[in-house]
Parts: structure tokens; C-alpha cells; sequence
């Protein structure tokens, strides 16, 4: 293990983020703007007029899901993450297994954008501004955004950050004004939308809605987490900036899903998921083709937030597993002027590259070319990382739960918060892996059983190098969280 203290060359900058930069840095992967497209499709697939009520549901079971990183995050802080809630609730070996996943999942994560921003890039570009370009545009443009948001990270926390204030609050201003337009202009504004009646199939569309979009459009809020080494007073910070993320994302995300269910058409979103831009078709017709040429600029710069975001916490959470003896030391080194862990990232880079360029030329290869290959890629990595951070918070509830029950308090806040709370959380969770799973045909099926592997495969690995883990854990039974 390589110790931070003493020795800047493996250190993070201290004090650098304050509670406003880690709430828009954790709001990069949320993308405001995501309300428009990718965030609603899964959703409105089933819970159709009803959607609105299924990110209802959603926010709910985040609130409850970020209960546990409040709580933890009160006691802990460190760019561990997850892995190091997990490893102080349920000891090293499995903490070890989390902080493995957890790269996995936001390497899925990064390549499950690059193939969703890759298949829609050239046919929403022809769609917005007419004509008809290669599909290889989408590539090439994704590419080249995807140099300034790593450069970005490479430079430090603070440029990353404040970049991260600048282009979030913008799509928040749009989202919130072309909403509002939308709703004005709308002939079929109604409260059905929050009633399951809207979905033609009840609670059941509800459900599956919520299962397939709402609740992963707030995936992502846990990035903060890594960054409780940066964070000015983590302690208090990174917990409470989760709930402040969370809450402001429900908030965008009822305004923006209402505005778009009535936009279409209530009755008529049996069509809506057959669009791989529905949000284009609904601003073009109640704001304007110059509305809809700010919106796919904004769209398709939302990469940028989205891999500053997704980078900087899984670089984060690869610095801290070489200082506790998972990766190999160097990767723990710091850059000497911007303090960023520039080994790590760059480790992250060649990753993601590799996973990216294998995936591609397979998928494009095995399922029929361009188009449909890339969307069988971007299913595949959204799966993966949905499976991912289903089972990493279900680990997180139950470490909570373990360390709660050798504290001695047993107050009605303590005992709601430190397990009724978790329990919830964890049985919903623990349904979504369900459907998540039960629903998948080849070769999208191919996708949990890549995570078991990998799983089992780390498991082996953790079990094997347990001995050189220095993931720290409570004391002894009894005591409080300890970091």
C-alpha cells in the first residue's frame, strides 16, 4: 500500500470542491438535458401517458437508495466510493469485490454513451437540419468531444468542476424554458398522467416503466462520492450535495417528462418509443426549427459533462484501490501540478478504448452493420451498467444495515434511516435485477452473464490478493463508523 500522507506526489488536492461544485459534477451523469431523449425512452416504452408517475416512483426509490450514502458519508470520506462504505460495513473482501464492480460499471457506463451518442449523432442531425450524412459523423464527433472532457479531468478537479456549473446549468435554463413552452402550447394538458390509467395496462406499465427508465435516470448521483478526498467539509458535503442532486433532478424530471407526454399526446405515445428522437419531434413542433437547432447542439455537447463526470469518479475510485493494494501502486501517483490521478485516468482512457473498439467491430460485425449494430451495442452496456449499480447499492444497503446493528442508538430516526429505509430500497432494487434480467433475449441476454463472469472472476482475484487489502473497517462491534 502506498500512503497519501507525507508525500504529495500521491495525493489529491484537498478543499477543492465545494457543496454547489459537487452537486453539478455529480449532475454531468444525470444530464438535465437527457429528459428530452435517452432518460425518457426506456420509461415511456411502457408507462406511455403515465410516465410522469413512473419518475415519481423513480425519485422515491433514489431518495431511499441515497439514504445510505447520507448516512455512510456522514462518518466516511474518501475517494474510495462505494467500495469503501462497503469494505467499513462488510470488511475488505467485499469491499475489494465492489471497488472492482464499481469500474466495470462506469466503464460500461462510458461505453454505453458512446454507442447511444454514435447510433443517433447522423440520423438526428439529418432530421433536424434535413439531408442525409454518413453514420460515420457520429462517430467522428463523438471522438473528438471525448479529447477535451478527458483533457478536462487530466487538468484537476476545479476546471472540471466549473465546466461542469457552466454547461449543466445551460441545459437546465433550456429544459425548464422549452418545458414550459411545451406545456403552454399543449392541447392536452391533464392530471391523468400521474394516474396509472394512462399507461393502457395499469400498474403493471407503471411498474415496467419505472423498472426501464425512471429509476435509472437517476443513476449516476453516487459519482460524488469519489470525490470525498476534494470535497470541502465531505462529511458534510457529499451527502447532503446527493440529496440536493436528487431532488433537483425530480424536479427537472417531472417538468420535463410532463412536458413531453402532453407535447406528444397523450393518446398518441403508442408511437412515441418508435422515435429515437422524440424530444426533437416535440420542441421542432411547439418551439420552432431554431429551438430545435440550440437543443441538438446542447444534446450532443452533453457527452462532454456526461464523461467528466463518469472519468473522474471511476479515476478516483482506481487512485484509491492501488493505495489499498487492488491495482498495481502506480496508479495511485498524482500529477504534481494539477493533482490529478493521471495515471488512473489514463488507465480509464486505454479501457474504455479498447472496450469500445472490441464491442464495436463486434457488434457492427454479428448484428447486420452500422445502425443495428450499434444499437444492439448500446443496449448491451446499458444493461450491463444497470445490472452493475442494481447489485453495488443492494451490497451498500446491506453493509449499512451490518454496521447499524453494532451501534448501540435505537432511536425511531436511527432504526428508519439505518434499516426500514435500506430494506425498501434493497426490495426494489432487488426487483429491478428481476426484470432487468427475466426480460432480456439474445444476445442482450449475454449481458448479465458477462457481469457474472467478470464477477466471479474478481471474486477469485480479491480472494487470492486478500492478505495485501488495506480497505479500512470498524474497529470492533460496538464502535461507530470509522473511516
Amino acid at each position: 500500500m502506498v500512503e497519501a500522507t507525507g508525500n504529495s506526489n500521491f495525493e489529491l488536492e484537498k478543499n477543492a470542491v465545494t457543496l454547489r461544485g459537487l452537486v453539478f459534477q455529480g449532475m454531468g451523469q444525470l444530464s438535465p438535458i437527457g429528459i428530452f431523449g435517452g432518460s425518457i425512452l426506456g420509461a415511456a416504452s411502457f408507462a406511455l401517458g403515465a410516465t410522469p408517475l413512473a419518475f415519481i416512483f423513480g425519485f422515491i426509490v433514489a431518495i431511499l437508495s441515497a439514504n445510505s450514502i447520507f448516512q455512510y458519508s456522514k462518518h466516511v470520506a474518501s475517494a474510495r466510493g462505494y467500495y469503501g462504505y462497503v469494505g467499513n460495513g462488510l470488511g475488505k473482501f467485499t469491499g475489494g469485490y465492489v471497488s472492482y464492480l464499481y469500474v466495470f460499471y462506469q466503464i460500461a457506463n462510458l461505453s454505453f454513451i458512446f454507442g447511444y451518442y454514435v447510433l443517433t449523432f447522423s440520423p438526428t442531425f439529418s432530421y433536424v437540419f434535413g439531408g442525409n450524412i454518413s453514420n460515420n459523423y457520429g462517430l467522428i464527433y463523438i471522438v473528438l468531444i471525448s479529447i477535451p472532457a478527458f483533457y478536462i479531468i487530466y487538468r484537476g478537479i476545479k476546471p472540471s468542476y466549473k465546466s461542469q456549473i457552466i454547461s449543466n446549468a445551460i441545459q437546465i435554463l433550456f429544459v425548464v424554458v422549452m418545458s414550459l413552452v411545451i406545456i403552454v402550447t399543449a392541447t392536452d394538458n391533464s392530471l391523468v398522467v400521474f394516474t396509472p390509467s394512462a399507461t393502457g395496462a395499469g400498474w403493471s406499465g407503471v411498474f415496467l416503466g419505472f423498472i426501464t427508465g425512471s429509476y435509472l435516470a437517476f443513476a449516476g448521483y453516487g459519482s460524488i462520492v469519489p470525490l470525498g478526498e476534494e470535497a470541502k467539509a465531505p462529511r458534510k458535503t457529499i451527502g447532503l450535495s446527493v440529496v440536493i442532486l436528487v431532488l433537483i433532478m425530480a424536479a427537472i424530471y417531472m417538468l420535463g417528462s410532463y412536458a413531453m407526454i402532453v407535447g406528444w399526446g397523450i393518446a398518441a405515445m403508442g408511437s412515441f418509443s418508435s422515435s429515437i428522437y422524440p424530444g426533437f419531434v416535440v420542441v421542432g413542433a411547439h418551439a420552432g426549427a431554431v429551438s430545435n437547432y440550440i437543443f441538438f447542439i446542447l444534446n450532443f455537447f452533453v457527452v462532454y459533462p456526461v464523461f467528466v463526470t463518469m472519468a473522474t469518479a471511476v479515476s478516483r475510485n482506481i487512485y484509491s484501490m492501488a493505495k489499498d493494494g487492488l491495482f498495481p501502486k502506480v496508479f495511485s501517483k498524482t500529477h504534481p501540478k494539477f493533482r490529478s490521478p493521471h495515471y488512473a485516468l489514463l488507465l480509464t482512457l486505454v479501457s474504455f478504448i479498447f472496450v469500445s473498439l472490441v464491442a464495436s467491430v463486434v457488434f457492427v460485425f454479428t448484428q447486420g452493420g452500422f445502425s443495428n449494430g450499434y444499437f444492439i451495442y448500446f443496449l448491451f452496456f446499458a444493461t450491463a451498467s444497470t445490472i452493475s449499480t442494481l447489485v453495488i447499492h443492494t451490497i451498500l444497503n446491506i453493509a449499512l444495515i451490518r454496521r447499524s446493528s453494532a451501534e448501540a442508538r435505537k432511536t425511531l430516526k436511527f432504526i428508519s434511516t439505518r434499516y426500514i429505509f435500506p430494506v425498501i430500497s434493497t426490495i426494489f432494487v432487488i426487483i429491478a435485477i428481476y426484470y432487468a434480467v427475466s426480460t432480456l433475449t439474445m444476445p442482450l441476454l449475454l449481458s448479465p452473464v458477462l457481469v457474472l463472469v467478470y464477477s466471479i472472476l474478481v471474486v477469485v482475484l480479491v480472494y487470492a490478493y486478500r492478505r495485501n487489502i488495506s480497505i479500512p473497517g470498524f474497529k470492533e462491534p460496538g464502535s461507530e463508523l470509522q473511516d
